[in-house]
């Protein structure tokens, strides 16, 4: 059997030396002890080195204490990046460290190693129930990638095709799932990494799933690639724009009502959502009761669905945000929250949840919570599909409802 080593660090936080380091070997043989000349020694008959963010965490610090800026880069295996790619549902499901409870175990590399073998051992167990095409495309996007590659490797896995069918591989796993229209030679050769990511995401076909912070914070082409795979209309219209980019069947779907109003004969209401769906920056203007919130909850929902998106509405009342969170309830939309100060701190940890958890599609805010760090945080978390202020009048500093914040709104986007 490979022999595989599974080990963890513990690095201070002020000398930002090593200062602890744990590993097993797949044969179940263990270390701990502060010596990494040892510990280079302990995994020298290991055909390969695993655990999790070791790439951008523990490979850096050995390498400046072996002065070897590769070391062990040729034969590493990072968990975290495959864990995404594998448990899409559930990429943290392995990853808490309950030991960590307990004062005693705190900062246990040992422990850590271990859960970090069991996790890798997880994901192989995964990637062997996957289809034969979806295998094939993480292959042929992944097999020359660093952290990913050697998974390949150990598993003795070889595409029977070569990478030129891969793009006619992706359309037929995702046909009615993605815009056949998209552009997948050009995200093949540039994002691998990233396509394979939001692939995964698609591929575990559940709508609450998110992809992980770390993934958008170290690949922020996921976000571009989602929307261009599933939330940007094509031109020529193929089977999947035509079914979940139609505003039209979006409103019978959320709403139930077969179109929009009119306005002196002009479907201002659906040109509204059309060009919001094209990704432009629009004004609205309607009378009260006019029926403007469709315009923009209609695209959110949409949002929501097809690229896992979160719409943030500006509010500057607490009644109206209630009220618009209360009607989409009413109509058995439960995608809506709201984040204000009537809220008690059940509530809002739960509005708070629903948000990192995907659960919601729209956040209702005020201007004055753009500058809470907690907000800030929370939306760097998700995907923002726009953010849409209603109520626009309050921008101007002529009216009588003018409020300062509203200035702050550009510069916190």
């Amino acid at each position: 059997m490979t022999l595989i080593a599974f080990f963890d660090i513990e690095v201070s936080a002020k000398t930002h030396r090593v200062v602890d380091i744990g590993c097993i070997l797949s044969n179940d043989v263990t270390f701990h002890k502060n010596d990494p000349a040892a510990f280079e020694k302990f995994i020298e008959p290991a055909t390969f080195i695993c655990g999790h963010n070791i790439l951008s965490h523990d490979l850096f610090y050995l390498q400046k204490h072996f002065g070897n800026v590769g070391w062990g880069q040729t034969r590493a295996i990072d968990t975290l990046l495959l864990s995404p790619l594998l448990f899409p549902k559930n990429p943290y499901h392995r990853l808490l460290k309950d030991d960590k409870l307990h004062t005693e175990e705190l900062n246990n590399p040992l422990n850590d190693s271990i859960k970090a073998k069991d996790l890798f051992f997880d994901e192989v167990a995964a990637f062997q129930q996957l289809d034969d095409d979806f295998k094939q495309i993480l292959f042929l996007l992944l097999s020359n990638q660093k952290g990913f590659d050697n998974f390949f490797r150990f598993l003795h896995y070889h595409s029977p095709v070569s990478k030129d069918a891969l793009p006619g591989i992706i359309k037929k796993k995702f046909d009615n799932k993605i815009c056949s229209n998209s552009d997948l030679d050009s995200f093949i050769s540039t994002n691998p990494v990233a396509l394979a990511y939001a692939l995964a995401l698609l591929h575990c076909d559940d709508r609450f799933s998110l992809t992980p912070p770390w993934v958008l914070k170290n690949y922020p082409e996921v976000e571009r690639l989602l929307f261009l795979l599933r939330n940007n209309p094509c031109i020529p219209g193929c089977t999947y724009c035509k079914r979940a980019l139609d505003p039209v069947l979006a409103l019978k779907k959320y709403y139930g009502f077969p179109g929009f109003r009119t306005y002196g004969g002009e479907p201002l209401q659906e040109k509204a959502v059309r060009a919001t769906i094209h990704g432009e920056s629009i004004l609205a203007v309607f009378p009260t009761g006019g029926g403007k919130s469709i315009t923009f909850q209609v695209p959110a929902l949409m949002s929501g669905e097809n690229a896992k998106a979160l719409t943030v509405i500006i509010s500057p009342l607490q009644s109206l945000m209630k009220d618009q969170v209360d009607n989409l309830e009413k109509k058995g939309i439960t995608e809506a929250v709201t984040i204000n100060g009537l809220l008690d701190p059940v509530e809002r940890s739960k509005a708070i949840e629903r948000i990192e958890n995907g659960l919601a599609s729209l956040l209702y805010i005020s201007p004055e919570s753009l500058r809470s760090v907690t907000i800030e945080r929370l939306l760097l978390k998700r995907k923002i599909a726009r953010f849409v202020i209603d109520e626009a009048h309050c921008f101007s500093s002529w009216g009588q409802d003018f409020r300062v914040d509203y200035l702050y709104i550009g510069d916190f986007i």
